[in-house]
């Protein structure tokens, strides 16, 4: 009795079964096979795409499309690593423009402090600030002094460069000799008792070969030696060294033909005679020095 129930329920159920797939058979037409073979795999598809949330849902393959390979959620996609860097690299410039940023903002407040301190100072006593505004001043002036000073000795350095600067330093140094073979005559014959290199003075009284006419003449063949060799480089002096030469020539001449020249070609001179001679000669003394330092200074490059 059993195994007729169990028939009973079988052939029901094998009814209930055939009459929905009659069903399907008849919705899903020529393709209701194929569906039925790939309908697992759809549903596993579409409970992935769900379980993923924020990914972009594509369509499902075909049967018999090779299917690619489905990316891991954590996985970046290659067209956006170049994004990623991009931000990396937006991230460290930003980071980097705050640095700079906070530090600039933290100077400025140290000037504004400062800034106050120093109005503040000043109010309270001005006298104080003006002390300190003098000092300033003589700070400025002193370094414009200095930059003069290095302008200078930079403008210097550029003439003794080359073929100009030695042309120069030559003819210094031959009117230095010239100057010195002067001097070295008129001491011959003014006061014979002096050495070579010592400062020429006058005596009280002028020997007897200062009054000698025949003894003038190697101060003249010197005298007039040292202008001309002046005459041919002065073009290579400097306008404050040309100047001084100059002018102690003019002296040179004007005391051996107006003050010397005259007065030893008498036999026998007066005292009229004797101090013309000697404010002659003391005039040509006293500018020998200064001469001489002029020339030592330009071709040492040092202040006159």
């Amino acid at each position: 009795m059993e195994w007729i129930w169990l028939i009973v329920v079988l052939v029901v159920l094998i009814g209930v079964f055939g009459y929905a797939g009659y069903l399907y058979m008849r919705e899903a037409g020529n393709k209701a096979p194929q569906l039925w073979l790939t309908g697992s795999q759809k549903i596993r598809q579409s409970i992935a795409q769900r379980a993923a949330p924020g990914q972009d849902t594509a369509p499902l393959p075909e049967a018999g499309a090779a299917v690619a390979p489905a990316l891991s959620p954590r996985q970046i996609a290659p067209r956006n690593l170049a994004l990623a860097l991009d931000d990396e690299a937006l991230r460290e410039l930003r980071e980097e423009f705050q640095h700079e940023l906070r530090q600039a903002v933290g100077r400025s407040r140290e000037f504004d402090a400062r800034l106050t301190r120093i109005e503040a100072g000043s109010d309270e006593s001005p006298r104080l600030s003006a002390q300190v505004a003098e000092e300033i001043a003589g700070v400025r002036e002193q370094h414009r002094l200095e930059i003069e000073r290095l302008q200078s000795s930079m403008s210097s350095i550029r003439e003794r460069a080359g073929s100009y600067g030695e042309r120069r330093g030559e003819a210094l140094a031959e009117l230095y000799g010239c100057l010195a073979r002067v001097e070295a005559a008129l001491a011959a014959v003014v006061n014979p008792m002096l050495l070579p290199g010592e400062p020429l003075t006058i005596p009280r009284e002028l020997p007897a070969e200062a009054l000698v006419w025949k003894n003038w003449g190697d101060v003249g063949d010197r005298a007039y030696g040292l202008g001309n060799v002046f005459n041919e480089n002065r073009l290579l002096l400097d306008g404050t060294t040309g100047d001084e030469i100059a002018a102690f020539i003019a002296t040179l001449r004007q005391g051996l033909t107006g003050s010397v020249y005259p007065n030893v070609r008498i036999a026998n001179p007066g005292a009229d005679q004797l101090a013309q001679m000697r404010s002659g000669l003391e005039a040509i003394v006293a500018e020998l020095p200064k001469v001489r330092r002029t020339i030592e200074g330009a071709y040492r490059d040092d202040p006159a």
